[in-house]
């Protein structure tokens, strides 16, 4: 179900209280959950769409501590560079 909670004078967040994104606002696209001000009147529906975990595994922050960055990071393989 789509919740709408007033979190100030002028603003009121949405979200899905089933953990899915919620599609429409402005500009119309998916979202975890949307903050408007009240006199947008925007209005959103529920997708099946789960919104993606942003947490990370010990094994992966432990590595990131140790600068051997993420499994699959595409930027580099995390080694750090050589003293000349």
């Amino acid at each position: 179900m789509i919740i709408q909670e007033q979190i100030s004078e002028t603003i009121v967040r949405t979200y899905s209280d089933r953990g899915v994104m919620i599609h429409g606002g402005f500009p119309e696209a998916d979202y975890s959950e949307a903050l408007d001000p009240i006199s947008a009147g925007r209005t959103y529906t529920e997708t099946d769409i789960p919104i993606p975990s942003d947490e990370i595994t010990d094994e992966e922050a432990f590595n990131i501590i140790m600068g051997r960055g993420m499994p699959n990071d595409e930027v580099g393989s995390g080694d750090l560079p050589e003293d000349d």
